[in-house]
């Protein structure tokens, strides 16, 4: 009797592992083309926009380069403010403050890169690269809220718990 209970579970076991094996692949094709939809699409601009757009990226990523550097650092000295034995108020303020500078002159420099991006194209093409990047942005904000609502994403804090 032990046997046949044994092998009944066991049964059972490799037939529901099948199944989740087998799922797999669909769930990372269907990511993978929800996410398609996010990507970047430059199939709408010219050879020589493509290459003004490659200079102008790599240009701004030469100068966010150093500051998400300093922003790690001012990150990682914020997490050694806050969790001292004697906590300084003042130093932690002014740590926020850097951070907050940081991230300041970063939204700058991907906004200066952006308007030259749209400086770049010609009116039906800025339609295009509007409406892309409005659509990424709802989606983005749609997965957000399902992430939430099942529970994924930023984790709840509870006290007691």
């Amino acid at each position: 009797m032990k046997t046949r209970i044994t092998s009944i579970f066991i049964l059972a076991a490799i037939l529901i592992s099948s199944v989740a094996i087998a799922q797999k692949p669909e769930a990372k094709q269907n990511r993978k083309e929800r996410m398609s939809q996010f990507e970047p699409k430059e199939n709408f601009l010219t050879d020589e926009q493509k290459e003004t757009m490659k200079t102008l990226r790599l240009e701004s990523e030469k100068e966010l380069k150093p500051l998400r550097n300093q922003l790690r650092e001012a990150m990682a000295h914020q997490q050694t403010l806050t969790t001292a034995d004697d906590a300084d108020l003042n130093a932690i303020n002014k740590n926020i403050d850097k951070m907050a500078e940081i991230k300041a002159e970063m939204q700058k420099i991907k906004a200066k890169q952006h308007q030259a991006f749209r400086a770049q194209l010609t009116e039906e093409q800025l339609i295009q690269f509007d409406n892309r990047r409005n659509k990424m942005k709802q989606g983005i904000k749609n997965r957000q809220k399902g992430n939430r609502s099942e529970g994924k994403g930023y984790p709840m804090h509870r006290r007691g718990a």
